[in-house]
């Protein structure tokens, strides 16, 4: 792999982890059609370059997430204040994106390994417009903000969530969807998408690399391209974040699920996640 090829994957990671675009699809597809890279090797390219973009996600946030951390050090255990904050909405969220995630991830390995997610993005995305249609035709003013956040809030995003398990399903879109339909702005839905995708993204690396080691390594993937691959995601995937919160600083709710809507639909229907 040269430093080109590393920049594209770089570039395409950190586009689809946000958008409502399918990053481990895309990845694949960049790097097996594009680039013609071996399919045993896909695996620990996706591992690579979700990395990079998760340590992009942990610096951009980083005094949020201190700040998180401080106040779990300050009242470890009263739950019952946690649950009306952001930490609330972070363990929600894990928490159903298990309950809805783990079940498909079970059935999807044992039962159907041919089961796809294309069909739900399409349906996702189709509420989002329709959302979007609802949304233009009010007046509504209070919309909610990152602070506002709490346990209950991350029920339904959490369950979305859970569905990006399948080929094909957006983590991004779906969380996002979820965050939109209870009553969040644009800027904030973006917020705690990318703030969810920090705990989110670490498990999921921590859970794919156990199952890598014990089914007998990396593959053939050198250690160099892994390299490459986590400083490029981590680059763009640093740049898209503050780029796309400042175009939702300036785009209001429908705007943003009619455009999410639009994207999910298509590319449901395209098949490409």
């Amino acid at each position: 792999m040269d430093i080109l090829q590393a920049i594209v994957l770089g570039i395409v990671q950190a586009i689809s982890e946000w958008l409502p675009l399918s990053s481990k699809t895309l990845d694949a597809l960049a790097y097996t059609e594009l680039f013609g890279g071996p399919n045993e090797n896909v695996l620990s390219v996706l591992l690579f370059l979700h990395l990079g973009t998760l340590f992009a996600a942990t610096i951009y946030f980083r005094r949020e997430i201190l700040e998180v951390l401080r106040e779990i050090s300050h009242a470890p255990t009263n739950w019952k204040r946690h649950s009306t904050t952001k930490i609330g909405f972070i363990v929600s969220a894990l928490f159903f994106t298990g309950v809805v995630g783990i079940p498909l991830l079970l059935i999807e390995h044992f039962i159907l390994p041919t089961l796809q997610g294309d069909a739900l993005l399409s349906v996702m995305g189709a509420g989002l417009i329709l959302t979007g249609f609802l949304l233009s035709t009010q007046h509504r003013h209070r919309w909610r903000s990152v602070n506002a956040a709490n346990w209950r809030d991350g029920i339904l995003p959490g369950m979305l969530q859970g569905l990006s398990v399948l080929p094909g399903v957006s983590r991004a879109g779906a969380s996002t969807t979820g965050i939109i339909w209870r009553g969040f702005d644009s800027e904030s839905a973006f917020h705690l998408s990318f703030l969810l995708s920090i705990p989110t993204v670490l498990l999921a690396e921590v859970i794919l690399w156990g199952a890598q080691a014990a089914q007998g390594g990396m593959g053939s993937l050198p250690a160099s391209d892994g390299i490459m691959l986590v400083v490029s995601s981590f680059i763009f995937g640093y740049l898209t974040i503050g780029a796309l919160l400042q175009i939702a600083r300036s785009i209001n709710v429908a705007s943003l699920a009619f455009l999410f809507g639009i994207m999910m639909l298509l590319f449901g229907l395209m098949g490409i996640g």
